[in-house]
Order: structure tokens, then C-alpha cells, then sequence
């Protein structure tokens, strides 16, 4: 799995004689603390190389609007803490940092990815902590979730997620005689995967033989999914015409629907974060107007609502949240 870490640099102690790039209340984050971190953001990303491609110099003035709003989010975040009384240990930055080795896939791997980064032990264990704060922060405001709000939500998703799925491969073609010829072939001894890397037109499944992995109900378009849900193991059928072709399809193996007990503490869970997310966001908003914040306007403006510096010929800026590091999503059902 590929790590995506977006580390906002620590912002250092401000020189007093130093020109301020920006200001949270009686904070101060002068320019040296923002060139020290855009240099290290540039070193670790193809920054450099594209910098010196753009004559108009918006990469670079993109790409510092960025490192300084990292780290005023930073300081936000920070005070957020100290407004709800928060406290980090070393213990729960140990139990980030291990989370993150487990998605690296080891601790090598992640060494990788923030050698590649230019990432410092410091800045890493101060992003960690940033994390934790933001956790903390979402599990103070996260609503209570109550049985019948999990029980509701399994009922509203018995034919997706949590209901019965079907492992199925298909071959797409352009042409119903080809699918047809498809179907001869497989008939005649010919192995559907081997058929499939041959004729289908389906670039997300082609090269694995046609398989699709588990497909929950409304993942497909209708006339698929009502032909694959009404065939039986090892049955071949088709041609099943849909606006992307003509598909032979195959169902391999059936997932039975999840039992309501064995979900129920992921719903719950899912419930809480997303309860706790929206909170999270409402009391950043909130919290960011009641701060004087101030950006040099050589770097841009601050934009309260998208809690972020635009750069001077931009009009809009990232949406929250404020994380400071963003994982991957996962990934969403195929479709036919």
C-alpha cells in the first residue's frame, strides 16, 4: 500500500528580528521557519524539478502557500488543544507511529517513504502528535451512538456493504457476435481467465483473467447486476448488453449477507468517527474565526472558511479538515 503523508514542518521559535510571514494570535511564524520548511518540502517531492519548469513562478508560489498554511494549521490545532484542555503522551505518539509502520507495510518501508520526504525524526514526531491531537479532539465531540442508530444503519445497507456479495469475472466486448464467440470458446474447454485477457475490452479486469473481486448489490448497472445475481456457480451467462458493451459473466463463489453481531462494533465505529468528523470540522470553523490570523500578502491571504492561505492569483483554497496528514481512501466497489 502506497503511504501517502502530507507532514506539515514544525514551526520552529521565531527570531525576533526576523520578517514574520504570518501570525496566529501572539504567535508568530517568521519567513525563515516557512523557507526552512519549503525547502525541505521541495527536497522531498518533485517540486524542484517543476519550479524550475514554470517561468510564471506559480508552482513555487503554490507550493509555499501550501507549506505556510501546514503551518498555521499546525499552530491551530496546537491551541485547539490547549482550548479543550488536551494532553499528548509519548506512549500514544508510540502507538501512531506503530499505526503508520503497519501501513507502510514495516518499518523499512516507512523509513523509505520519509527519507523521501526529507522528513526529520522531529518533524515526524511532532506530525504524529498533531494527529493525536485531532483524534482526541473528534472523540471529545463525537455524539453517543445509540444501539437502534447502528441497528437503522445495518437495515439501510442490507443489500450493499453488509449484505450477500457475489465473486464474479467477466469479458467484455464491443460486439454481441464477439461475446458470443467468447461464450463458444469457454464451451468448448477454453479457460474463462485465459479468454478474458484475450478479447475482453475491460481494462480494469482484463489483465486478471476478468475478475471483478466481491460485488455487492447497486455496484453495477442494473441489467448486470440482474443477471449476475440470477445465475448460479460456474453458470456462463450472456451476452448481457449494458451501455459498455456486451458481458459473459461468471459467478465464482458467493459471500453470504454478514450476520448483524458480527458488524456491529464496525458500525458503531464508523458511526462515532463520522459523527465525531462533522463535529470536528463545525468546532475548527468556529474556533479559527475566533482568532486574529494574519498572512504577509507577499504569500497570499488567509481564508477562513477553507482554513488556508490562497495564493494571490487563486481564489479558492482546500476544504477541512485541517489533519495534517491525509491516508489513503478505500477503495470503492468496481463497477460492471
Amino acid at each position: 500500500m502506497v503511504l501517502a503523508l502530507l507532514l506539515a514542518a514544525c514551526s520552529g521559535a521565531a527570531s525576533p528580528s526576523s520578517e514574520v510571514a504570518a501570525t496566529i494570535g501572539d504567535t508568530e511564524i517568521t519567513v525563515a521557519d516557512l523557507d526552512d520548511a519549503f525547502e525541505r518540502r521541495a527536497a522531498g517531492s518533485d517540486a524542484a524539478s517543476e519550479m524550475a519548469a514554470d517561468e510564471s513562478g506559480a508552482v513555487e508560489e503554490n507550493l509555499k502557500a501550501g507549506v505556510l498554511t501546514n503551518l498555521i494549521r499546525t499552530e491551530i490545532l496546537r491551541m485547539a488543544a490547549e482550548d479543550r484542555d488536551i494532553e499528548v503522551t509519548d506512549e500514544e505518539i508510540a502507538e501512531q507511529r506503530e499505526e503508520l509502520v503497519q501501513q507502510a507495510g514495516g518499518q523499512e518501508e516507512l523509513q523509505q517513504v520519509i527519507d523521501e520526504a526529507n522528513i526529520s525524526d522531529t518533524e515526524l514526531e511532532e506530525n504524529l502528535r498533531d494527529q493525536v491531537i485531532q483524534s482526541k479532539i473528534t472523540a471529545q465531540l463525537a455524539e453517543d451512538v445509540s444501539d437502534d442508530d447502528v441497528r437503522a444503519a445495518f437495515d439501510e445497507d442490507a443489500q450493499g456493504q453488509f449484505g450477500e456479495k457475489l465473486e464474479i469475472r467477466h469479458i467484455l466486448t464491443e460486439t454481441k457476435a464477439e461475446a458470443e464467440a467468447a461464450i463458444e470458446r469457454i464451451e468448448s474447454g477454453e479457460d474463462f481467465g485465459e479468454v478474458a485477457q484475450d478479447v475482453s475490452i475491460d481494462p480494469g479486469s482484463a489483465e486478471n483473467g476478468g475478475a471483478l473481486g466481491e460485488v455487492p448489490r447497486g455496484a453495477t448497472v442494473p441489467a448486470f447486476e440482474e443477471a449476475a445475481f440470477g445465475a448460479e456457480e460456474g453458470e456462463i451467462v450472456g451476452p448481457v448488453e449494458t451501455d459498455f458493451g456486451f458481458h459473459v459473466i461468471e459467478v465464482t463463489d458467493t459471500v453470504p449477507a454478514a450476520d448483524f453481531a458480527d458488524v456491529e462494533s464496525q458500525i458503531r465505529t464508523e458511526l462515532e468517527a463520522a459523527s465525531g468528523g462533522q463535529a470536528f470540522n463545525d468546532y475548527i470553523t468556529e474556533f479559527v474565526s475566533s482568532l486574529s490570523i494574519e498572512v504577509d500578502e507577499q504569500f497570499g491571504r488567509w481564508d477562513a472558511a477553507s482554513v488556508a492561505v490562497v495564493p494571490a492569483d487563486e481564489g479558492s483554497a482546500s476544504e477541512l479538515p485541517i489533519a495534517p496528514s491525509d491516508l489513503p481512501a478505500p477503495t470503492e466497489a468496481p463497477e460492471g
